[in-house]
């Protein structure tokens, strides 16, 4: 038996686009605790606003623009796609942080506790084996390292994923949707507690190669590495690729990300720019002078995502919603590399609903060319 519903809209006009939504969300039951939403940029986002506010009223909605909608329909373009979680198996508290450009550690400290803090006023017994935290971030903001690891140290073992608005490749004007109106520069958690069975996950198709990187000249707050090994950045990245340096592209270091180790895992550092005129790159997550990387070398995409949801199912049973933001530079990869059908597939086979992220986060972690999930199961129909 489906419990969360799932729906999505091909049409270009905002109104149908959102009617279309709203009666396959909400057409049968008017008051879910919560609608997600994932929409695509070349809406007309005032217009959007407005068919959203006037046909979902006060029932609780977020969303945010894509590079990409992940819908019941596998991956699309120019789409607009979401979710409902219905009050009798969910129960939601959610808080924006607004002005992240400005963020500050205690923000985010505040925010976390103030959520856990909300939820537990009607969830005393809420845990990190009832309840998980859904994010999302302007991923314009350079401030999703921050706001990750502030807000994950306040939720205790309440595990947390999320993903980072984006707006195709334009890199211009990302926006995120909360309370009514579409902004940038704000991120919005969802505490959101649950008595079916769920995981957390994220997955890459990267292998540490043997190729190592030292940083020796970058600006974190920037997220721009100036020197690798002591030489220009695009000389030396290109050459760990094994490429020459005027064709280092977004497409050879979506394939040879720098990985680097915390808590013995690899997490990916993406690449966003490339600036062969000065010779210094623009990652998606911050990169500090004096890291030592791994250039990746890349595996199989299909193997790896159709291993992670057999892994799922195996332990949790049939899923009934997967909410999962796949990054932007792992698409791109898929798609000029024909394997974007076949991931789609997959997502489809799993209820994958979510989009094409500007980055991923797990728990305290921001990276990039990774898979982060949400899967819940089923359960029995009492929500034991």
């Amino acid at each position: 038996m489906t419990i969360i519903k799932k729906a999505v809209s091909l049409s270009p006009d905002e109104d149908d686009a959102v009617g279309e939504l709203y009666q396959q969300l909400c057409g049968t039951d008017g008051d879910p605790a919560l609608c997600v939403f994932f929409c695509s940029p070349k809406y007309d986002l005032d217009r959007l606003e407005a068919a959203l506010s006037r046909q979902f009223g006060d029932i609780p909605l977020v969303g945010c623009t894509t590079a990409g909608e992940i819908t019941p329909l596998g991956y699309r373009q120019d789409s607009i796609t979401g979710v409902a979680f219905p009050r009798a198996h969910f129960s939601i508290v959610s808080r924006a942080i607004h002005k992240i450009g400005n963020f500050k550690i205690q923000d985010g400290i505040d925010a976390g506790a103030g959520l856990v803090a909300d939820l537990k006023k009607t969830i005393p017994h809420a845990n990190g084996h009832n309840t998980f935290a859904f994010m999302l971030i302007d991923g314009l903001s350079n401030a999703e390292e921050r706001v990750a690891a502030s807000i994950g140290s306040q939720l205790g073992d309440i595990p947390l994923v999320g993903g980072s608005t984006a707006d195709d490749w334009d890199l211009e004007n990302t926006s995120l949707f909360y309370k009514g109106s579409f902004a940038r520069d704000r991120a919005v958690v969802m505490l959101i507690h649950t008595e079916l069975p769920f995981q957390v996950h994220y997955t890459h198709h990267y292998i540490a190669g043997d190729a190592r990187a030292v940083i020796t000249e970058a600006d974190p707050v920037t997220r721009i590495v100036y020197e690798i090994n002591g030489l220009p950045a695009t000389q030396e990245y290109a050459r760990l690729c094994g490429v020459a340096e005027k064709d280092l592209s977004i497409s050879t270091c979506s394939n040879h990300p720098i990985l680097m180790k915390i808590g013995g895992k690899f997490y990916s550092r993406g690449v966003v720019d490339i600036n062969h005129e000065q010779q210094n790159i623009r990652f998606a997550c911050a990169i500090g002078k004096g890291v030592v990387c791994a250039i990746a070398r890349p595996s199989d995409p299909i193997v790896n995502t159709a291993d992670l949801f057999a892994k799922i199912r195996a332990e949790i049973g049939p899923l009934d919603l997967v909410l999962g933001c796949d990054c932007a530079a792992r698409k791109m990869i898929c798609e000029e590399q024909g394997l974007l059908p076949a991931i789609s597939q997959i997502y489809m086979e799993n209820n994958v609903i979510g989009f094409a992220s500007f980055g991923e986060q797990y728990n305290t972690i921001h990276m990039n060319n990774s898979f982060c999930c949400i899967a819940i199961g089923r359960g029995e129909p009492d929500g034991g």
